[in-house]
């Protein structure tokens, strides 16, 4: 995969009246787990509200996993784990503001960012590799249909998996929500979870 010039993109997102960026390089590189690689987990950007720096997103190549800890977990309730993922950001630059402090804003960053996304998704991942959406912001940006709430997803297993804007027509996109409400050890969201498993045990 063709890295990308990252200054050049920071001077495109504000060519794009993208704001609150932070000029901080490099950007976080990707995770690429031990393998086999079973699913894509795309999140947000690396944003924080303590301004962390990343070597590799969510923090992945250090010590401290409290940025990916709700993600791993739903990834354990579903016989998966760190090392059967490979993990990016939708946005790989730093904003001075969270995702969801800015929800416009991530938007047009996000249409600035989608083709790079795509390329390296379909580049580097086999099309019969899912993708799991870490918030809903990021879902609704990815998949092809009209977004339902991320309630009729968890309540109706049978909704998922969505089928993704881009690429091969067989790439699913599923809700994997790390907010603690979609905690896939909760009881409510058991059906949820064996739709998941049973995904991902083929």
């Amino acid at each position: 995969m063709k890295k990308i010039p990252e200054k050049k993109m920071l001077d495109e997102l504000k060519s794009h009246l993208v704001k609150n960026i932070d000029d901080y390089l490099p950007f976080p590189k990707p995770f690429i787990g031990k393998g086999p690689i079973k699913a894509v987990v795309v999140g947000a950007d690396p944003s924080t509200t303590d301004r962390k720096r990343f070597d590799t997103v969510f923090d992945l190549s250090g010590n401290d996993r409290r940025y990916f800890k709700g993600i791993e977990r739903n990834l354990n309730a579903i016989g998966l784990s760190i090392d059967n993922v490979y993990v990016q950001n939708y946005c790989q630059n730093y904003f001075t503001h969270t995702t969801y402090k800015q929800r416009k804003n991530w938007k047009r960053a996000a249409g600035v960012w989608h083709t790079f996304l795509i390329n390296e998704i379909e580049d580097l991942i086999d099309p019969s590799i899912p993708i799991l959406t870490t918030s809903e912001i990021i879902f609704n940006r990815i998949i092809y249909a009209d977004a339902k709430t991320p309630k009729e997803y968890y309540k109706n297993p049978g909704n998922v998996p969505e089928k993704a804007s881009f690429g091969h027509p067989d790439r699913g996109v599923f809700p994997f929500y790390r907010h603690w409400r979609y905690n896939l050890e909760r009881p409510e969201w058991n059906d949820y979870r064996k739709r998941l498993t049973q995904s991902f045990s083929l």
